[in-house]
């Protein structure tokens, strides 16, 4: 077992068989699921507990070839992570995104004062873009168009719904980096949904760029990655802390 996995299993949040290359299922028992310093987020004994669960679920495989990583794994069991195991599950989810071998999928969004600087921001990242599949709010997805990008699709804006569309996309491992041009000078209605989407992004690890010098840094940093992935076979674009392995 790797250092993580060890440090993991000492806390009691991980079962003994969970291997760091190839995550397995976590079991459902409620009794698995204390010991892990997790909780099932279903009520036990419930009245409909033997009706059909309409609940939507993450695939185990990951989506679209992608191989499911330890919290698309612990969404599809139903399981809450405990305070004290967040450090090294998210490590753990950290280290699964950076192996994942598919085309990285950028989703970007602009608030409304900011659809200038987005604009800006696609036409100077334009031959880097072009490498990557990019999805978006339909305004902004309007603007990757007119630059000569096609994209694998698009939501809602955000008021209406998007940013939640684009954090379940997160949830079922469709996006890897969020560019996300906030206005930081105006109240927005639908405050809650991109909050909501800002903590989707820390728990499963994607890339975020909230401003256009860190977006430009993710994107050079992404980018260089995918190249050297190409080449080699081999990329990796952070710098891992002791235990936490490929």
């Amino acid at each position: 077992a790797t250092p993580l996995l060890a440090q993991c299993r000492e806390m009691d949040c991980l079962p003994e068989d969970l291997e760091c290359q190839s995550p397995q299922a976590l079991p459902e028992s409620p009794t698995t699921a204390a010991a892990m310093g997790c909780r099932t987020s279903r009520l036990q004994n419930s009245s409909a507990a033997n009706e059909v669960d309409t609940m939507i679920k993450v695939p185990a495989a990951g989506s679209k070839g992608r191989r499911a990583s330890v919290m698309h794994t612990m969404a599809e069991q139903d399981v809450v992570v405990d305070s004290k195991a967040a450090e090294v599950v998210l490590l753990k989810q950290a280290a699964d995104r950076e192996n994942s071998i598919s085309t990285p999928t950028i989703a970007l969004i602009a608030h409304d004062n900011m659809k200038k600087m987005m604009r800006q921001f696609v036409q100077v990242h334009l031959e880097m873009l072009k490498d990557f599949q990019l999805t978006g709010t339909g305004t902004t997805c309007s603007m990757l168009r007119e630059a000569g990008l096609e994209p694998i699709g698009s939501t809602a804006s955000g008021p209406l719904g998007g940013d939640q569309q684009i954090g379940a996309m997160i949830v079922a491992g469709e996006v890897d980096a969020v560019f996300f041009f906030r206005d930081p000078f105006s109240a927005h209605a639908h405050i809650a949904d991109i909050e909501a989407l800002s903590r989707l992004v820390d728990c499963y690890q994607v890339y975020y760029g909230g401003n256009y010098r860190s977006a430009s840094a993710v994107l050079s940093f992404m980018h260089g990655n995918l190249k050297k992935r190409q080449a080699t076979g081999r990329g990796c674009s952070i710098m891992k802390p002791e235990g936490m392995e490929n």
